[in-house]
């Protein structure tokens, strides 16, 4: 079974205007990064294939879809390039062509729909986004398109008026704290607070900070960030960092980036009372007060201004994090 925490009534719409087959045959599925898009997708599937077979067919079903492997579901996402050993910075033009042999051929289940899931959207160059917009003119019936978004912004404007919007807004704290619960085992309130902080409410980076323990260099980052200079937390963290993987490597400089968010809102108090100020957000705010502020804006900028070139040319992450340290 799909677990979906949230957004019942987008499910439960989408749902009656299939049934009714009046379901848009493209449509973007967009808001923040991590609050389970593409989960969303899989439930209405999943909703979907319930309406149309029996129960144990129904299961099987479901099961391919979890292994993404269902013949009648395309999955479109970055790919792994063999040459560079690196997953493609975006979705190419050629994934995008060999998407017309499945629009165009029979159904491998009848009396199934047919499915495109692109994630994500935000993915694609322009040659792959006008690609695809040929297929989005030409919609075939009883085939949908799905299009995930973090930035409905990167998207061209052609590609955005040819489909159904729906935007999912970040998670109630409540929602939050369910679906941490339902994937960490024996997580504490105070952790979970945290997380929704740190994450702006994002379940999967909340999921991938934890699970990657990234979030557990977090008193190590701060007492490195509250030194000027080099020393041996500075030189401790740097080591822990430098055989990370490129995507881990990027979660961290997020993380990184959030914390330098906050501390400079924490240091004139510019934090949301509605925010949950776990034991860690205290400790930022302590190491805020004996920075300045043009310190932590020139560290955010660095980050900013580096990390592409970073990953483009594969510099050497202790000696990024050190140089940023020194900022």
């Amino acid at each position: 079974m799909i677990k979906l925490f949230g957004f019942e009534n987008q499910i439960s719409s989408l749902i009656n205007n299939y049934v009714s087959q009046n379901l848009h045959s493209s449509i973007i599925i967009h808001g923040p990064k991590g609050i389970g898009k593409k989960i969303f997708i899989k439930k209405l599937l999943s909703e979907i294939f319930k309406s149309n077979l029996n129960e144990n067919n129904y299961l099987h079903h479901v099961n391919l879809l979890n292994k993404d492997s269902h013949p009648n579901v395309r999955n479109i996402e970055k790919i792994f390039d063999t040459r560079s050993k690196k997953i493609k910075s975006e979705i190419t033009i050629d994934q995008i062509r060999n998407l017309r042999n499945f629009v165009n051929e029979t159904a491998s289940i009848k009396d199934l729909s047919k499915f495109i899931i692109i994630d994500s959207a935000d993915d694609l160059n322009i040659n792959s986004a006008n690609s695809l917009l040929k297929i989005l003119e030409e919609p075939n019936k009883d085939t949908f398109i799905f299009l995930i978004s973090h930035q409905i912004s990167s998207l061209i404007p052609t590609i955005r008026s040819r489909c159904l919007k729906i935007k999912l807004n970040k998670h109630e704290y409540n929602n939050f704290k369910n679906i941490i619960s339902f994937h960490i085992d024996n997580i504490t309130d105070d952790e979970i607070k945290f997380l929704y902080d740190i994450t702006n409410g994002s379940p999967g980076d909340s999921i991938s900070l934890y699970e990657n323990n990234i979030i557990e260099m977090f008193d190590l980052t701060i007492i490195s960030l509250s030194n000027l200079k080099t020393d041996h937390h500075s030189i401790e963290l740097a080591n822990m960092l430098t055989n990370m993987d490129n995507e881990n490597f990027k979660s961290y400089l997020s993380f990184l980036k959030s914390i330098l968010v906050i501390m400079n809102k924490l240091k004139y108090e510019n934090f949301l009372k509605t925010n949950f100020l776990s034991n860690k957000f205290k400790k930022l705010k302590n190491i805020s007060i004996k920075l300045t502020s043009k310190n932590i804006i020139d560290r955010f900028e660095f980050l900013s201004k580096n990390e592409k070139d970073l990953f483009t040319y594969n510099f050497d992450k202790r000696l990024f994090i050190l140089n940023f340290l020194n900022n």
